[in-house]
């Protein structure tokens, strides 16, 4: 079909991290600048818009053409984003009908890592498209394909070569970066209105009711305005707690958009040798949700494998440099309480009520690395009486182009340049003209709440297992414990600049601190493992065969660095609960495995763990040999830097027990597989099990991997990985 003339188009995205929406927003400004009208912003999630207005957007028996443009990401192993979900699970409807968007032409961009493997790279995307051409639409022009490796901008980069190629080529005006492309920048209309409404002063000097010095969004004059900004970024899938109970999403018609539980420290210590690159934590954190039954075996907070969603704060250094590189004019309002009133279409929810540094503190992503719709932004504000201030205006819009994506790689990407970086750097846009009759720079504290963005939380799997915290009485009432490990960001740019992670770094500084200082800002949500097996062998015959299986299905977990910490809650759950099953526990403890090829029979849980150096980052590595010594856990380890020769988990999972361990485990003791770490690792191991399932089977490679989805649809095989 020839593509239509449109003059409008809705804008779509789902994503995990941001970048979705990030190329939306791009994608929406230079449809505009070719007539094409996208509403204001840059459309919404899916899941926003809402499943049943999407489904009734093609109007089906209607004569109106639509056209969508949708920006897909991948998450986990192979799976849709939060932001999709609902609408996902609508459009999976059997009961829909083939003309459902028969009046629908869509232009779609997946985003997603090619470490992944080709199967999972960009599969939410293409699963999507399949699906809307079964559903009757029809391809406005090919699917665009962004991968987060690609040299000098990733995605992005990849994004303009599909705009400049498919999208844009079908609009009069072009290419994305092309000489056709008006280039002319002005003043954006602020979405927000800012009034003054106190005298400037320490925020929480009137209340004496504030948890902590410091902390405006703990304050009884902030507190319910922040809640309604930190609602805002509640994963979707979060759980709730109500009457007592933990509640599943899922099963609620309501959407979830709750503020979040807070926590305290309890402990934070480096799991890495002092003298070691890397700085690892383990954090334990006491959870209090407010619901008035305790917990119980029967009444667990979370499930083990579950994700922890940390909402970071900004460091009161950062803030302070930040408000350095801001106008007078701005600054001056740094402690005032002002009133944030949202205009028609404002991208960020701010509170409606604080003072400038407390939004910038817990609010505002002012450690981030600018988008290059950021740069362009903020051209404008270079102030031409500024002696640089052309030419700084000039190189914030070329460094928005495409033609100079290697420039903003270089100078944002490689060099790891923030927001407080950008504005020290182009500081025609913090002056204030004093000496020149002109009037002052025309950045308002409005035009920056339109162009900052939000802080995005952070997910980390949790360590611990839910039912050992149980019985060791680390839940209180309705207060429980998790455990994080977490490898604290941090490094040296090409030109020796320093950087930070802000969420890892938050983390390892935060202290062990009073139940009453509640400073952490969390929700929990389901994890890529969420059908452990737990059902018990029957009946247990722990007093005639000590050695035997507590479980019907053993599991087998393999992991590097930090992918340790969702497995280490399989393996903590599955021996807590063997613990409770068996009236035998203490027998069973005391017996040891002389050998590793007997083990194989007669344990239920193996990992397979790689690390560097055993003496620097083997995390945990006394709970495993003590649970080794308990005949409760088979250890296999990599350690990639302790020999002449590379030695990581795959090659160990393989070669185990003569290169039999991965086939019997799967085929023959219908073992459970959960993989967790790094996307290169986990695809790797995924090949080597499918080469040792393919050379056991009849059908070969194709058997192998309708045996590793069979599993995955039962939940025995299970991939979490990041890049």
């Amino acid at each position: 079909m020839a593509s239509l003339p449109y003059d409008s188009c809705t804008i779509l995205w789902s994503t995990q991290s941001g970048r979705a929406k990030a190329c939306a927003r791009r994608t929406a400004r230079l449809l505009r600048s070719r007539g094409v009208a996208t509403g204001v912003g840059c459309g919404c999630s899916f899941d926003s818009y809402g499943a049943s207005n999407f489904l009734s957007f093609g109007g089906r028996g209607g004569d109106k053409r639509r056209l969508l443009v949708a920006f897909v990401s991948t998450t986990g192993d192979a799976e849709q984003c939060d932001t999709i979900r609902q609408t996902w699970a609508a459009l999976l409807r059997k009961s829909l009908l083939t003309d459902t968007y028969a009046n629908v032409q869509f232009a779609l961009f997946a985003l997603g890592d090619r470490a992944y493997g080709p199967t999972a790279f960009c599969a939410a995307g293409r699963k999507l498209a399949a699906r809307m051409v079964q559903l009757g639409a029809t391809p406005f022009c090919s699917v665009g394909f962004g991968d987060d490796g690609t040299p000098n901008g990733g995605v992005f980069a990849d994004l303009d070569v599909w705009l400049d190629a498919e999208l844009l080529s079908k609009f009069t005006g072009g290419s994305a970066g092309g000489n056709d492309v008006d280039n002319t920048v002005g003043l954006m209309d602020p979405l927000y209105l800012v009034r003054v409404i106190g005298a400037c002063n320490d925020a929480n000097g009137d209340d004496t009711n504030a948890k902590l010095k410091g902390e405006e969004w703990n304050s009884d004059k902030y507190r319910t305005k922040y809640d309604e900004f930190f609602s805002s970024a509640c994963p979707a899938t979060a759980y709730r707690y109500d009457d007592g109970r933990r509640m599943d999403p899922a099963a609620s018609s309501a959407a979830t958009a709750d503020p979040p539980m807070f926590g305290h420290v309890v402990k934070n210590e480096r799991i890495t040798s002092s003298d070691w690159m890397q700085d690892t934590r383990h954090i334990e954190i006491q959870v209090d949700c407010k619901q008035s039954t305790a917990f119980g075996v029967d009444n667990l907070p979370y499930a083990a494998g579950d994700v922890a969603t940390i909402l970071p704060s900004n460091g009161e250094e950062s803030v302070a440099m930040f408000l350095s590189v801001l106008p007078t004019n701005i600054r001056a309002m740094a402690d005032v309480p002002i009133e944030i009133s949202h205009l028609a279409g404002s991208p960020t929810p701010w509170p409606s009520k604080c003072t400038l540094r407390g939004l910038l503190t817990y609010c505002a992503d002012i450690s981030s690395l600018p988008e290059r719709e950021d740069l362009r932004a903020l051209a404008p504000y270079c102030h031409l009486d500024h002696e640089a201030g052309s030419a700084h205006r000039e190189k914030l819009i070329s460094l928005s182009e495409t033609t100079d994506a290697a420039l903003y790689g270089d100078y944002v990407l490689r060099e790891k340049r923030s927001w407080i970086d950008v504005l020290y750097d182009f500081d025609s846009i913090q002056y204030d003209g004093i000496n020149s009759s002109s009037k002052p720079s025309a950045l308002t504290i409005e035009h920056l709440l339109t162009i900052l963005p939000p802080i995005m939380p952070r997910h980390f799997s949790i360590a611990s297992a839910p039912t050992a915290t149980v019985l060791d009485g680390s839940t209180n009432g309705s207060r429980f414990h998790v455990d994080l490990c977490v490898a604290v960001v941090k490094g040296i740019t090409p030109h020796g600049r320093s950087y930070t992670g802000l969420c890892s770094g938050y983390l390892s500084r935060l202290v062990p601190s009073d139940p009453g200082a509640l400073s952490i800002r969390l929700w929990i949500r389901p994890g890529s493992f969420d059908a452990l097996p737990l059902k018990a062998t029957q009946p247990l015959l722990a007093d005639i065969c000590p050695m035997r299986r507590h479980f019907e299905s053993p599991v087998l977990c393999i992991g590097a660095g930090t992918g340790v910490a969702p497995l280490r809650s399989l393996i903590l759950e599955r021996d807590a609960v063997r613990c409770i099953n068996s009236d035998h526990s203490d027998t069973y403890q005391n017996q040891s495995i002389d050998n590793a090829t007997s083990s194989t029979q007669l344990v239920d849980n193996i990992l397979v763990f790689g690390c560097r150096k055993q003496s620097a980052d083997f995390y945990y590595e006394s709970e495993w040999k003590s649970l080794s010594d308990q005949a409760a856990l088979r250890l296999l380890t990599a350690f990639s830097r302790d020999q002449y020769y590379k030695m990581y988990v795959q090659r160990v999972a393989r070669e185990a027990d003569e290169g039999t361990m991965l086939t019997r485990h799967i085929l023959e003791n219908g073992g459970a597989v959960y993989i967790a770490g790094g996307a290169k690792m986990a695809h790797c191991v995924k090949d080597e099990i499918v080469e040792c399932l393919a050379a056991a089977l009849p059908g070969g490679e194709r058997e192998a991997k309708l045996v590793l989805r069979k599993l995955a649809k039962v939940g025995k095989f299970s991939v979490e990985a990041w890049s």
